[in-house]
């Protein structure tokens, strides 16, 4: 995988796959590394595991400390993860239904672009009040 933009798009996807996998349960890099390639994605360890690292820093996983430097590193999702990708996955569908099935959205028109703006102000002012929201309120 030469082309730089391909790659920073798949990052974003093998992130979303990894957020998705730690909602079943606890995984680690090897099995990652075995399940992304399942799906084409052939990655290195030195490409995985910086991925985990960010990750766990955003605090969308988490995982125990260990006593040794080669133990395997069980990453779990957390609350902070479980909102990222309760988003991820509303977004992934409209976008899913728009690029692959070419459906396009109610709102376009004409006039695409202004009402293209207005639907992205009233998302950010959506995501905004969600995470005002006190932490109880919506269930993590």
């Amino acid at each position: 995988m030469a082309d730089p933009a391909d790659r920073e798009i798949r990052l974003a996807l093998w992130k979303l796959h990894i957020l998705h996998h730690a909602t079943r349960g606890p995984v680690y890099g090897l099995w990652l590394l075995e399940e992304l390639a399942e799906h084409g994605h052939r990655l290195s360890p030195g490409t995985l595991y910086p991925i985990l690292e960010r990750m766990e820093r955003n605090g969308w996983l988490r995982s125990p400390p260990t006593r040794r430097a080669n133990a395997r590193k069980n990453y779990r999702i957390t609350a902070a993860g479980r909102r990222v990708l309760e988003q991820l996955r509303a977004d992934v569908d409209e976008l899913h239904r728009e690029v692959v099935l070419g459906i396009e959205p109610e709102h376009a028109s004409a006039d695409y672009g202004a009402n293209a703006k207005a639907t992205r102000t009233r998302r950010v002012a959506s995501r905004r009040a969600k995470r005002s929201m006190p932490r109880g309120g919506r269930g993590s």
